[in-house]
């Protein structure tokens, strides 16, 4: 039974997605549960799966477009199946671009009921309903028929694309190679030769399907294997401009890994810095203003994405930012301990993420998020932990810190931070956040003031450590100082609510030492 494809929803704010890549062609066979396209969201990479097996009968919406969440995208039905249902479906759902009679709808505050139900043509004066599946037209066009001269047998006289052909069976022989206009335009953008094109369209005329197929096979011949390369690879890829399939992966089964998109792309620079050592290109050149562009960057995909957060977080929360500098002496012994205590690698952060959990717990206030006018305090402490990728910032979640031992802790955190670093991650594991703690002290940062993750109500800064001169009895000595900043939402809590949530937070890491031990 076949199915029409359509763009999934990938999360809840989920708005567009964009298709990068399709696997398959038109007319391919798939099996179940095989990949057969690429998309992206506002924050993240993934694949579509076939539902069923079957051949891909119809691909609608082409690479680069970007169409709203449940739009149809394609049909997957058997070879012999009739999906002229499936087609109407598609019509009535709408394609990813607008039909030039929807544009005129949307233009005139009135409309003839016969306009509203399908195209109309004007034919010596009178008016002719034409109702054609987007499967039709496009036949259609790559067969030159004339949709006027069409019978269709459809739902509700709807054409489908096998009426098209069988119109196109009635018209008269022409020259020995017989192509559709749009098979010529094919041939001549791919240089395929018409004459070594076998012609699957009525009475053996060639298709732009044909040509396409004998581009895809002289392909095939160059790249026998397929590629195996997680999403986040392919578009790291094709940020750097490089075709995945050129590459050689280094991973188990070949599978390409970002380390060898990275390496690509340097000897990549490499090359192209010594083709242009001996002289400026054209592109190089200084603008009138004096100012030469050294790269123009997209502002799309994750980019687009993160702009448009941190404008709404800025727009609708009041930030407000406090900052507080606490011993990390005991914190740094407690780590040492744990590690010979346990088998996991524990690290600073980890001991962090377990301080914060217990401050949550004598401060729900801050384990929330806000919309709709409604301060949600959650049960679970589901902590965002901020990650800096290739594409920019994500914060996958850690879930319920609060019921997890120290050592699980560690665990789940390295391998999320793994998987966000492999580009491996999900929507799922973005999703659900309750706070947010995000660590720049790897950087060297002392300070800064960090932008709350909507709709949460707080996210807490963690700086590097110093060493700070503090009293010592009568003298002075120099200890570790860890300063913290903790953004808040100034609608929702109050400053004085922020500084007793540091103060506890503080305390727990001026003495771990119990929260360790009940973790453990």
């Amino acid at each position: 039974m076949g199915y029409v494809v359509k763009m999934p929803k990938l999360g809840l704010e989920m708005e567009e997605g964009i298709i990068l890549d399709w696997y398959i062609e038109e007319d391919n066979t798939v099996e179940e549960g095989e990949a057969i396209a690429e998309i992206e969201s506002e924050k993240t990479v993934a694949e579509i799966d076939a539902r069923e097996g079957g051949v891909l009968r119809l691909l609608e919406v082409e690479e680069g477009a970007t169409v709203p969440p449940g739009t149809p995208i394609g049909i997957i039905a058997d070879a012999g199946e009739d999906i002229a249902d499936l087609e109407a479906e598609f019509e009535s759902e709408g394609s990813s671009e607008p039909t030039e009679s929807q544009a005129t709808a949307d233009e005139t505050t009135e409309e003839s009921p016969e306009s509203a139900k399908g195209q109309t043509d004007t034919i010596g004066g009178e008016s002719t309903n034409i109702k054609a599946s987007p499967r039709a037209e496009r036949r259609a066009e790559e067969l030159g028929i004339d949709l006027t001269v069409v019978n269709g047998s459809g739902p509700q006289g709807a054409i489908t694309a096998d009426d098209v052909e069988a119109a196109s069976d009635t018209q008269a022989e022409s020259e020995q190679v017989r192509a559709s206009p749009r098979a010529e335009q094919r041939a001549d953008e791919l240089g395929v030769d018409l004459t070594e094109v076998s012609g699957s369209g009525p009475q053996g005329a060639i298709t732009a399907d044909d040509v396409e197929a004998v581009d895809e096979e002289v392909q095939a011949e160059q790249t026998s294997e397929r590629i195996f390369a997680a999403p986040r690879v392919r578009q790291l890829a094709r940020e750097h401009g490089l075709d995945i399939n050129t590459l050689s992966g280094s991973g188990a089964n070949g599978r390409i890994t970002e380390s060898d998109v990275r390496m690509a792309a340097d000897e990549s620079d490499i090359t192209v810095a010594s083709s242009e050592a001996s002289g400026t290109s054209a592109e190089t050149q200084p603008t009138p203003t004096g100012r030469t562009i050294r790269e123009e960057k997209s502002f799309d995909g994750m980019r687009r994405t993160i702009s448009n957060r941190l404008s709404q977080s800025y727009q609708n929360a009041v930030h407000v930012t406090e900052h507080r500098e606490v011993d990390a002496e005991a914190l740094l012994e407690a780590v040492e301990a744990a590690a010979d205590a346990v088998e996991s690698d524990i690290s600073m952060p980890d001991l962090l993420l377990l301080a914060v959990s217990a401050s949550l717990a004598e401060h729900p206030d801050f384990n929330a998020t806000f919309e709709d006018d409604l301060h949600r305090l959650y049960e679970e402490h589901n902590v965002c932990i901020a990650v800096d990728v290739e594409a920019g910032l994500i914060t996958p979640v850690l879930r319920q810190v609060n019921d997890k031992s120290i050592e699980r802790i560690a665990t789940e955190r390295r391998e999320l931070t793994e998987k966000a670093l492999s580009g491996e991650y999900t929507m799922d594991d973005l999703q659900g956040g309750t706070f947010t703690v995000t660590n720049l002290g790897l950087l060297g940062v002392e300070s800064f003031d960090p932008i709350i993750n909507p709709p949460q109500v707080a996210i807490l800064g963690v700086n590097a450590i110093q060493q700070r001169p503090v009293p010592d009895g009568n003298g002075v000595a120099f200890r570790s100082q860890l300063p913290l900043d903790l953004s808040f939402d100034h609608r929702v809590v109050d400053g004085a609510d922020a500084a007793r949530f540091l103060e506890t937070l503080t305390e727990y890491i001026k003495n771990p030492l119990p929260l360790l031990f009940n973790s453990m």
